[in-house]
């Protein structure tokens, strides 16, 4: 069987899932075997019974082919998982194929309808502020699913509306494709445009970019080229899965042997800007979530206990340094809190630190 005859370009059941993701606003869809699709809503896992029959292996592995190409699908077949993006018209969505039980398993999230906008979010000026700095290292940490690169797409369209770069995503797979506004824009995806996030990086240095974004940074190697291209004046923005700006700082440096870390302490307290550590909470009534962040901006104070190595007093000294627009997480869920609008539950389940909130609630 040739890969024209395995490719399925058309596909009633996908057509009408995904419309039915978009007309719904539906964040993510589980397509898997002997089960009904499953969706995502307001962070609740909820499956669609109503017009579709559980999917059986012909099912699955059909949709799966519709969503990729030929030369996706000899790469999935190969590795056994595959990460893509693709538009269905009007939107754009974000897929992921493995394998379980020899089965097709698929994930797909919805992008947002637009690009953001930082003032959509209503995020501090600090966002806004970090996107003039001319070089350094911004990072958006915290695992999946807490808007991360939308964040990062937020930040990048202020500087492509505001200022005159070049600018490159080293995505995999790209997500939101931005226009070309003030800035020129390169959008690249590993695999398809560039091998590896490695490679990608050193030939990003040969073609003279202002501004890098690479998603995320994963062992030693990309770390170290992240902080040379921060050092050698570019603006690099990157992610990381990590719960606060401290032990950010701690992955970091922890990612090289013992001998090099007091040089990376250094090399890391210059090239660092800011650490925007973010995560989502549900709503007591479960219709929204609601983005709580802390934030960490580098100036002389934070810059000197990464290098004396008292990482331990960074959340004190961002509170000091509130005025700059740092803050702890928990300066978010205690206003929520205040307002009514989250479980005691749900706060607990994200808090770096349970003990601090309530202390703060207490003393209210």
């Amino acid at each position: 069987m040739s890969n024209s005859d395995i490719i399925k370009k058309d596909h009633e059941v996908k057509d009408q899932l995904l419309q039915v993701m978009i007309d719904n606003e539906w964040s993510d869809m589980y397509i898997t075997v002997w089960t009904y699709p499953w969706i995502k809503i307001w962070g609740e896992i909820m499956r669609i019974d109503e017009w579709i029959d559980k999917l059986k292996w012909k099912d699955t592995m059909e949709f799966a082919q519709s969503l990729i190409t030929e030369e996706q699908h000899d790469k999935l077949v190969k590795e056994k998982n595959l990460d893509f993006s693709f538009s269905h018209w009007p939107r754009r969505f974000r897929g992921n194929i493995s394998f379980q039980m020899s089965n097709y398993m698929i994930v797909l999230r919805l992008l947002s309808a637009k690009i953001p906008n930082i003032d959509d979010f209503n995020l501090p000026d600090i966002y806004k502020n970090v996107c003039k700095v001319w070089q350094g290292l911004i990072l958006v940490t915290w695992p999946t699913g807490s808007w991360k690169s939308t964040t990062l797409a937020a930040m990048i369209d202020y500087i492509n509306t505001n200022y005159e770069k070049h600018l490159i995503t080293i995505e995999d797979p790209v997500e939101y494709v931005h226009a070309h506004k003030k800035c020129i824009i390169e959008h690249k995806e590993i695999w398809r445009d560039v091998p590896s996030y490695n490679i990608a990086l050193k030939w990003a240095m040969r073609q003279n970019p202002q501004v890098i974004l690479f998603w995320e940074m994963r062992d030693r190697e990309e770390i170290e080229m992240a902080l040379t291209l921060a050092e050698t004046g570019h603006l690099v923005f990157s992610t990381l899965h990590t719960k606060s700006a401290s032990q950010t700082i701690s992955r970091v440096i922890d990612s090289f042997e013992a001998e090099h870390q007091n040089q990376v302490r250094l090399w890391l307290a210059d090239a660092l800007v800011a650490v925007f550590s973010q995560r989502l909470l549900k709503t007591q009534d479960g219709t929204w979530v609601r983005m709580v962040k802390e934030i960490l901006y580098k100036n002389n104070a934070i810059a000197n206990l990464i290098r004396e190595n008292d990482i331990f007093q960074i959340p004190s000294v961002m509170q000091m340094w509130a005025r700059e627009g740092m803050q702890l997480l928990e300066q978010d869920i205690i206003e929520l809190v205040n307002a009514g609008l989250i479980s005691e539950e749900e706060w607990l389940k994200f808090a770096n630190s349970p003990k601090l909130v309530k202390e703060w609630i207490e003393s209210v």
